[in-house]
């Protein structure tokens, strides 16, 4: 029986933390029932903060309104949801194709950046699997302006002034290139034939099924406090079978983790059968150092040298989180793996992220401190009342 409810000119958002610790993130509201009782559309919502000001918020293409509550342990925030006007508030979470340089697709928060690898790079052969990571010291966008420099403007008119002056054409690659800091951050980290950091992967016995580049995208939200892109991989073949991959990548602002949701398209009835397959994510360990890492019970965290350790100097920490089931955690070859064994093939969830020693995050015993309290608070998340 369906319940009509009158309309108020108000809720009341009350966002409690149950945790004896301060909690800062994302929550969600059921976006439907918040318009039905404001008897107004989503272009039309207003969020204010206990002391009346205004905040930014968010609905989503999954029905939901989000709002970013920073709460004291043990304690209640309280925001105010009514129709009416708000401002423009500032994009924090962005992604899109970047065609001008082999179909890449970045995405970034106010705390880092990441980048796949789309279908001009796979016609091209070129063996970039896995999932890249870039840093960044500000947070403000940086990763539109970085393509726009490096791979429209700037390298081509230096690869034509320049074509036989290589150290002429070295020096200025160096001074403009976003795989150097000039203050903002820079693409540091290897990933090659590999996972890079979070991946998704299917194993077979105890081999890797490599994934490739994705086919096809679409961004799903777009900022200002959530970005969430789907894509479906090139297939791969798994004992003979064509497998397909979806993901769909979700980053919030204020995390250093995105969260993955990896399925595949399940082959005929009979078709693996008897096959022992198993889902696998992790990150690559570099040739300098391949000691650096963590196998905890539900996490895999490395300190990534990065790809210039006597330039760069401060480390890249990398991390792929676990917390929905039992993993096992191990080292294989040239990763720290978690592993989902007698996996269906239907999704399933983890995170991954990373964090940066000139940035936020400065040791690795700041890193574990980060991935553990992350954890926490998915297993105790913030809880939200509506009243109104």
């Amino acid at each position: 029986m369906n319940i009509l409810l009158a309309v108020v000119a108000s809720l009341t958002l009350e966002i409690a933390n149950p945790s004896a610790e301060y909690r800062e993130q994302i929550v969600e509201i059921p976006l439907d029932g918040v318009l039905q009782r404001l008897g107004t559309v989503a272009d039309s919502l207003r969020v204010r903060d206990a002391a009346g000001l205004d905040v930014p918020f968010q609905t989503t293409f999954d029905g939901k309104l989000l709002v970013e509550a920073a709460v004291r342990k043990g304690g209640v925030a309280r925001f105010t949801v009514s129709k009416g006007a708000h401002g423009q508030f500032p994009m924090v979470c962005h992604g899109r194709l970047h065609p001008e340089r082999k179909d890449d697709f970045a995405w970034e928060n106010d705390r880092g950046a990441y980048r796949v690898y789309g279908p001009a790079l796979e016609r091209s052969k070129e063996r970039s699997y896995g999932i890249d990571v870039w840093t960044k010291n500000t947070p403000e966008l940086v990763v539109d302006d970085r393509y726009y420099i490096e791979d429209v403007v700037t390298i081509p008119r230096i690869d034509s002034l320049y074509r036989n002056n290589w150290h002429k054409r070295d020096s200025l690659y160096r001074i403009i290139s976003y795989h150097y800091d000039h203050g903002r951050g820079l693409d540091p980290y290897r990933v090659g034939a590999s996972l890079g950091c979070g991946a998704p992967a299917l194993m077979v016995n105890d081999s890797i099924v490599m994934p490739y580049c994705f086919e096809r995208y679409e961004v799903l939200d777009e900022g200002p406090l959530r970005f969430t892109v789907r894509l479906v991989q090139s297939p791969r073949m798994v004992c003979g079978v064509r497998v397909v991959e979806h993901r769909q990548i979700t980053l919030d602002k204020g995390s250093n983790f995105c969260k993955m949701m990896v399925s595949y398209s399940p082959p005929k009835q009979g078709e693996l059968e008897g096959v022992s397959v198993s889902l696998c994510s992790g990150v690559v360990l570099q040739p300098e150092d391949r000691e650096s890492y963590v196998l905890g019970q539900n996490y895999v965290s490395y300190t990534d040298p990065t790809d210039q350790p006597n330039v760069h100097q401060a480390p890249l920490y990398v991390a792929v989180l676990f917390p929905n089931g039992t993993v096992t955690t191990k080292k294989q070859g040239n990763h720290v793996l978690g592993i989902v064994s007698n996996y269906d093939l239907k999704p399933y969830t983890y995170y991954f992220g990373s964090a940066w020693a000139k940035y936020d995050v400065r040791t690795e015993e700041e890193w574990k401190a980060r991935i553990e309290w992350y954890l926490r608070s998915l297993q105790q998340p913030l809880k939200v009342t509506v009243k109104g």
